[in-house]
């Protein structure tokens, strides 16, 4: 098969869907597949297999950064024109409502069209506007797709197929784990606690602050045998002033700041954590972090929401606690850190769950959704 997929963020940029773009790209070349991926910005000289489509601005909505994209006319009609020459047998648009540019493709593409919906609105008033929106939306969507996946039940909520749509089935948005799942882990004089994430609010970075001056304060009481963890944050956003500001106040013994790291240097970090964190609060449909950690044998804390839930299954869910309780995530790691029998537990168990989010043992799952969607789009014409 000729699969092209469509990304409406930076395809540069670290993020959930575009390690499950490039890992699908991978593991479908890999099997014998041509593969081509549609994303916005200017072209970069490391392309190959990567189209260049529309201009970008990050903006700001609901307590996290994604980007707007759109391309113009002239742009448009020669990336279609050439999109038709290539001659793809499924075009697969990651998120296609995100504005604008996928959705200005989809309207031009007359090959087999599948979609994958990674969204999960915020809470209150916007994530209720939201929801009813992707209602509306998704009906006239689904009744235009020949196939359609959701990462998680979470997205299921506000998607609706309608009469003449086709009914989303649910995949989770593998990537490629082998790296992690090779990771052998190193000891710490001190136990390490690692955030590898956007500094937004949307990811409970303010939670994360809020739980480690707990724990330096003694407001939450660290086991009387064990030196007192060191955490790393490593990652770039609206908040690094915050993570700045705490590292003054409590010292860099306790909290060392880091930038977004290299997928080399992610390796390295989980391989020297005790432990690590993700307390995002909401608009998680699944989480590749936690998967990523799990392979790599490092026993997470997740905030129990709606996508964390469907990953941190089984023993896992000990690791979850309440979103937005800083209380409880500190009073979670310092039972983790004082007792080393349940982490080499979770340790053991989470590499073998996370082999189930792995692209190489689910990518013929893809292979049949593709060609399912590809009988069905035969059978309208």
């Amino acid at each position: 098969m000729r699969i092209v997929q469509v990304c409406p963020y930076n395809p540069d940029r670290h993020g959930g869907v575009q390690r499950n773009m490039h890992a699908l790209a991978s593991a479908l070349a890999a099997r014998g597949h041509e593969t081509l991926i549609i994303a916005p910005g200017a072209p970069q000289p490391a392309d190959a297999g990567l189209w260049r489509l529309g201009a970008m601005r990050s903006v700001a909505f609901a307590g996290t950064r994604f980007e707007v994209t759109w391309a113009g006319k002239e742009e448009l009609a020669r990336t279609a024109a050439a999109l038709q020459a290539w001659r793809p047998d499924v075009v697969h648009f990651h998120t296609p409502w995100d504005p604008l540019m996928p959705w200005q493709l989809f309207r031009r593409v007359q090959s087999t069209r599948v979609a994958t919906f990674h969204d999960t609105p915020p809470p209150g008033l916007t994530g209720a506007v939201l929801r009813n929106l992707f209602k509306v939306m998704s009906r006239q969507i689904l009744a235009r797709l020949d196939g359609a996946i959701a990462v998680s039940a979470a997205p299921l909520a506000h998607l609706r197929p309608g009469a003449s749509g086709v009914t989303p089935v649910v995949l989770p948005p593998v990537t490629d784990l082998a790296p992690f799942l090779a990771i052998e882990k190193v000891a710490t004089a001190r136990p390490t606690i690692l955030f590898i994430g956007r500094l937004e609010p949307r990811k409970g970075v303010g939670v994360l602050l809020d739980a480690i001056a707990l724990l330096a304060s003694g407001k939450v009481a660290l086991p009387a045998a064990a030196p007192p963890p060191r955490f790393v944050i490593a990652g770039a956003g609206d908040l690094e002033g915050a993570v700045r500001a705490a590292q003054a106040r409590l010292g860099a013994e306790w909290i060392e700041m880091l930038p977004a790291p290299s997928p080399e240097h992610q390796l390295r970090l989980l391989g020297e954590a005790t432990l690590a964190v993700s307390p995002a609060l909401y608009g998680e449909s699944f989480g590749i972090v936690l998967a990523e950690a799990l392979a790599s044998g490092t026993p997470i804390i997740g905030a129990d929401n709606a996508g964390y839930r469907t990953v941190l299954t089984g023993l896992g869910k000990g690791l979850l606690v309440p979103a937005g309780d800083a209380a409880a995530l500190a009073r979670r790691m310092a039972d983790l850190i004082g007792h080393a029998a349940e982490r080499e537990a979770l340790s053991a168990w989470g590499r073998g769950h996370a082999r189930q989010f792995d692209v190489t043992a689910r990518i013929g799952d893809f292979e049949a959704f593709y060609a399912g969607a590809l009988d069905r789009h035969a059978g309208k014409t």
